[in-house]
C-alpha cells in the first residue's frame, strides 16, 4: 500500500514534467520527482521514500537526460544517479524522522491530556468524599458535643440552681456559641468542596444557590435565567459548567467593579449555552494573552475536558461575557450532554 502511493506520486510527477517538456523548453526536470521523493517519506515512511528515490533516478536518467529514452551505464550516469540516490534517501531519512517526532509529540499530548481528565476526576471525586467526611462525621460529632454541653447546662442548673450569670453558666454558653460557629464552619466548607446541591436537585438549582451566595458576599444583584428545561446533563459536565460559572463569578467580585450581572442558561443548535454578563471595567487584553492568568486558564481547560469553548469578551459598552458552550449528544427534553 505504502509503495503503492510513493509508486503514484512518482507517475504524477513523470506525467506532469512530461506535459512541461511539451509545452516549455527543456524546464527544470528533477523538482516535480524531488517532491514525490518528499510526499512518500512523509506519508509512506522511509522505504517508500527510498523507493520513490529509484525510481525517480531512473525515470529522470531515461526520459529527461540526454541522450534521452536510453540507459548507458557510463561513469557520468552513475555517478549522477548516486548522487541523486543519496539526496534522496537523506531527505527521506529527515522527512520519516520528523513524522516520527511529530506523531510521538501528538501521542505525548494526547497522554498528558488523558493524565489531566483523570486528575480532574479524581480531584471532584477526592473532594465530594472529603465534604461528606466533613459534613457527616466532624459535623455529627459536634452535633453530639453541643447536646451534651446543653445536657450539662441543665444539670448544673438543676443542682445548683439558676447560674445564668455565674462563670460555669457564661463558659458553657461560650461552648456553645464556638460550637455553633465551628458546625456552620464546617457546613460552609464542606459546600465549598463539593456543593451538595448540585448532585442532589442538579445543574440549575446549584447555579440558583451560587447566586445567591454570590449576592450575599459581594452585594452585586444577579438576574438568571435558564430555559434548559427537562435536559438531562452529564454530572461530569454538570459539575465542570458549575466550577467554570463559581470562577466566573469570582472573577466579577475581585476584578470587574460591576453593579449587575446577568446570566442566562439555554440550549441552541450547537449545544448548552451559559451567558455570564456584567457591566464592570472588562478584562484586560494582556490578562486574556498571559498564559499565567491561572482563573481563565483553568475555565478553558475545564471546558475542554468536556469537549466544549470558553470565551471572554469585553463588551464595547463596557463589562465582560463569558460565554460557554458544551456540545450536545442528542436534541431534545431527554437529550445528555456529552462528557
Amino acid at each position: 500500500m505504502r509503495f503503492g502511493a510513493a509508486f503514484l506520486f512518482v507517475m504524477a510527477a513523470l506525467a506532469v514534467t512530461s506535459g512541461l517538456w511539451l509545452i516549455v523548453d527543456r524546464p527544470i526536470s528533477s523538482v516535480l520527482f524531488l517532491v514525490a521523493i518528499v510526499l512518500s517519506a512523509w506519508y509512506c515512511g522511509f522505504r517508500a521514500g527510498l523507493f520513490a528515490t529509484i525510481l525517480s533516478g531512473l525515470l529522470l536518467d531515461y526520459y529527461f537526460i540526454t541522450p534521452t529514452y536510453e540507459v548507458l551505464g557510463d561513469r557520468d550516469e552513475v555517478l549522477r544517479f548516486i548522487l541523486f540516490l543519496t539526496e534522496g534517501s537523506i531527505i527521506s531519512w529527515l522527512l520519516d524522522a520528523q513524522r516520527r517526532a511529530t506523531d510521538e509529540i501528538a501521542h505525548s499530548r494526547e497522554q498528558l491530556q488523558a493524565l489531566s481528565d483523570h486528575l480532574h476526576t479524581v480531584r471532584e471525586s477526592e473532594q465530594k468524599r472529603i465534604a461528606l467526611e466533613i459534613h457527616d462525621e466532624l459535623g455529627q460529632a459536634l452535633t453530639g458535643v453541643k447536646m451534651g454541653v446543653h445536657w450539662l447546662s441543665r444539670q448544673i442548673a438543676e443542682k445548683n440552681g439558676y447560674l445564668k450569670d455565674s462563670d460555669i453558666s457564661g463558659k458553657l454558653d461560650e461552648l456553645l456559641k464556638t460550637i455553633d460557629t465551628t458546625v456552620l464552619s464546617i457546613r460552609r466548607i464542606a459546600t465549598e468542596l463539593r456543593p451538595s446541591v448540585l448532585d442532589d436537585f442538579g445543574l440549575v438549582a446549584a447555579i440558583e444557590w451560587q447566586i445567591q451566595e454570590f449576592e450575599r458576599m459581594s452585594g452585586i444583584p444577579c438576574d438568571f435565567r435558564s430555559e434548559i428545561g427537562e435536559v438531562e446533563i452529564d454530572p461530569e459536565v454538570s459539575t465542570a459548567v458549575f466550577r467554570i460559572f463559581q470562577e466566573a463569578l469570582t472573577n466579577i467580585a475581585r476584578h470587574s467593579a460591576a453593579s449587575t450581572v446577568e446570566v442566562r442558561l439555554t440550549i441552541q443548535a450547537d449545544g448548552l449555552l451559559l451567558l455570564v454578563t456584567d457591566d464592570g471595567r472588562g478584562v484586560e487584553p494582556e490578562a486574556l494573552r498571559n498564559k499565567r492568568s491561572l482563573g481563565i486558564l483553568g475555565m478553558k481547560e475545564r471546558a475542554k475536558l468536556v469537549g466544549g469553548t470558553v470565551s471572554l469578551t469585553t463588551l464595547t459598552a463596557g463589562g465582560t461575557e463569558v460565554r460557554l458552550i458544551v456540545p450536545l449528544q442528542t436534541a431534545g427534553p431527554t437529550a445528555k450532554i456529552a462528557a
